[in-house]
Parts: structure tokens; C-alpha cells; sequence
């Protein structure tokens, strides 16, 4: 039986078959982004004086901060959001009887 030849032949995912996307912004995340862009201008412009102060720079960078966790990939799944993860996911299992069982949480090993 002959081995693979691994200098014409890459085990696993091919990367560079993959679509190129910049920073992996798809129109999820971009919409995520111009939620908090449009919060943080409507914020930032009625809320706040005109002067720049300490407490809009504050608020700035804890909107950027917030905006970049909000849209990586959940934990749970890679494909969603964090933002997904923590204000949709929760409700949507709570009010819908058929995802009662994604709650609840099963040992890893048998109790005696």
C-alpha cells in the first residue's frame, strides 16, 4: 500500500478552495455593525453635548468593544453570533416547547 504524497496532495480542508471574504464579513455581521454604528451616532449626537468629553470618549470605546464581541462566532456554534447567542437564543428556547430539551444539561458520567 503506498503512502499519500503530502507535496501534491494537503489532508483535511483545502483553505484556499474556501470564498475569500474580508475579515469574514458577511451581511449578518455587517447589519450587526450598523446597528451599533447608528445606536452609538444617535447616542452620541442626542445624549451627549456637543464638546468632546471624557464620558463620550468612554462610551465610544465601549461601543467599539462591545461591537467587535458582538459580532464574533458563538461558542455553541461557529456559525452564529455572540449577540445571537446571548439575546436571541435564550427566549427563543424558553418560549418554544420544542427546544426544552436543548436546556437542559446532561452529566458527562453516570451517578450512582
Amino acid at each position: 500500500m503506498q503512502g499519500y504524497n503530502y507535496r501534491e496532495f494537503s489532508p483535511g480542508n483545502n483553505i484556499w478552495q474556501k470564498q475569500p471574504r474580508l475579515l469574514f464579513l458577511n451581511f449578518e455581521r455587517l447589519a450587526v455593525l450598523g446597528g451599533f454604528f447608528m445606536f452609538t451616532y444617535i447616542m452620541l449626537s442626542k445624549a451627549f453635548s456637543y464638546q468632546l468629553t471624557f464620558s463620550k470618549g468612554l462610551f465610544l470605546v465601549v461601543m467599539v468593544i462591545t461591537a467587535i464581541y458582538a459580532i464574533l462566532p458563538a461558542p455553541s456554534n461557529p456559525n452564529s453570533l455572540v449577540i445571537d447567542e446571548v439575546f436571541v437564543r435564550g427566549p427563543k428556547t424558553v418560549s418554544s416547547q420544542s427546544l426544552h430539551g436543548s436546556m437542559k444539561c446532561m452529566p458527562l458520567e453516570k451517578e450512582d
